[in-house]
């Protein structure tokens, strides 16, 4: 290995490191000789080789978010000076979006009753859910690489993900079987988006708290008030064309208000996890911080349009619902995609 490629590998294995303060002497060290300008002289190789040592020695004993053998080190280590570290991460990426496509096509061969609309809807619905519960999917494939505790925070988000790609098949189905009529759909319909919210949440939240971050924003306060806020913002909004009882109306608007809050929470304390982590983790985590506002984006659409004007699948309106479903779950699919990306082995 020259001696470019050697420094290089060092680089990419510090990296991996979570906590830089355990390993600042060592890089500091790097620096200092790479800073020089000049050809590496034997004593230089030989310090380097032994930084490489101790951070695979660190990385399989101390590393405290992944869980390294010596074995599933050197892999990564090798396909990333080789270039393709992601390969796997592509390949499965693609499998997912084709299979989303292609439901969403085979979904369209409904019986000649069906009208146009109703077609454009169960595709759009059964690609947004099954890209959505894919990006669920590469969350968990990249979940062995990681330590418990983490791996813990990340199966909850599993499940809201899983919960809010399924939740979002049930709209077209309402439509097709006439179920909007009884008042108590639109609280069932909304009750399953709830739970995914509270679940981003929950694993957002103890995953925030696993990197040492415990304030205000991590305490159920901001959810107590934000939600209350919301809620009764929506409560003595007009409601201009509902037909729903005012008793139905005030319940769903307290769902609402506090599926809105969950996401905006989730959001503010990402964004405080970032500064705590080392440059490679910070791409999927940043990803998942971007992923919170289409989320944020589709459920105040709906808050808006669902409890000031009522029924919210009609016309224009449900073409601009499905196009920011479309971008959420994009979004959500990118942020498992750069997970899985660097947590493959």
């Amino acid at each position: 290995m020259d001696n470019q490629k050697l420094v290089e590998k060092v680089t990419y294995t510090a990296s991996l490191v979570s906590n830089r303060q355990d390993i600042y002497d060592k890089v500091d060290t790097l620096s200092e000789i790479t800073a020089r300008g000049r050809q590496l002289t034997g004593q230089d190789i030989q310090t380097i080789s032994s930084i490489q040592d101790f951070l695979e020695d660190y990385l399989t004993t101390k590393e405290t978010m992944r869980s390294f053998t010596r074995e599933s080190l050197n892999l990564q280590i090798e396909q990333h000076m080789a270039g393709d570290t992601s390969q796997k991460s592509k390949n499965l990426l693609l499998v997912i979006v084709s299979l989303s496509v292609l439901a969403a096509l085979l979904s369209t061969l409904l019986p000649n009753s069906a009208t146009f609309e109703q077609r454009i809807q169960l595709a759009g619905a059964t690609a947004f859910s099954l890209i959505t519960v894919g990006a669920a999917i590469m969350f968990l494939n990249a979940l062995a690489s990681f330590k418990s505790q983490l791996r813990n925070a990340f199966l909850v988000i599993c499940a809201g993900v899983t919960l809010l790609g399924l939740s979002l098949l049930e709209q077209p189905f309402m439509e097709f079987f006439e179920l909007r009529q009884y008042p108590i759909v639109s609280i069932l319909y909304a009750l399953p988006i709830l739970l995914a919210a509270m679940l981003f949440y929950i694993g957002i939240k103890k995953y925030v708290q696993t990197i040492g971050i415990n304030n205000f924003w991590t305490s159920v306060w901001p959810i107590l008030i934000g939600g209350s806020i919301l809620s009764l913002a929506a409560v003595f909004s007009p409601h201009l064309t509902t037909t729903e009882s005012e008793a139905v109306h005030d319940f769903a608007a307290v769902i609402w208000g506090f599926m809105l809050t969950f996401p905006i929470v989730s959001a503010i304390i990402l964004k405080m996890s970032e500064k705590r982590l080392p440059d490679l983790y910070r791409s999927p985590i940043r990803t998942l911080y971007l992923s919170m506002f289409p989320i944020i984006a589709v459920v105040l659409y709906q808050f808006v349009v669902r409890i000031i004007a009522g029924p919210y699948m009609q016309g224009i309106v449900a073409y601009v619902l499905f196009s920011m479903v479309f971008l959420m779950g994009l979004t959500i699919l990118w942020a498992g995609y750069t997970f899985n990306k660097v947590s493959r082995y």
